[in-house]
């Protein structure tokens, strides 16, 4: 699942992913990455951080608050997210892709996150 304001960002995220063998579902912010991650529970989520509505943090701190969700690990695509941000809201295991982005760090990241996804919750 992908998240990202930019459409064209959206297309070069799919296309990345796809070609590594992902599935990619696209949404426009957050609060439809939420309902989308709710009724999918994919593997991994590739979100910015800056879009309209719900940022990608609030957007993890919510998928935190179900354990249904909680385990999904998430790389974050952007580049305004500081440090001690990321700190407060990504969870072991998640990570940060600075854009812009080399389609190899996001497919990278991507990976490590699938090896070392968080065991589901009781």
């Amino acid at each position: 699942m992908a998240a990202d304001d930019d459409p064209g960002i959206r297309r070069v995220v799919q296309r990345v992913l796809t070609r590594a063998g992902h599935t990619v579902d696209l949404c426009s912010d957050g609060h439809e990455l939420i309902s989308e991650v709710r009724s999918q529970h994919p593997d991994a989520v590739v979100t910015d951080n800056e879009m309209p509505g719900m940022t990608g943090l609030q957007a993890r701190a919510e998928l935190l608050t179900t354990p249904d969700t909680a385990d999904i690990p998430v790389v974050m695509a952007t580049g305004s997210v500081t440090p001690e941000q990321a700190a407060e809201t990504l969870q072991n295991g998640d990570r940060i892709v600075h854009k812009p982005f080399q389609p190899s760090e996001l497919r990278d990241a991507v990976r490590d996150v699938l090896i070392h996804r968080r065991p589901q919750q009781p």
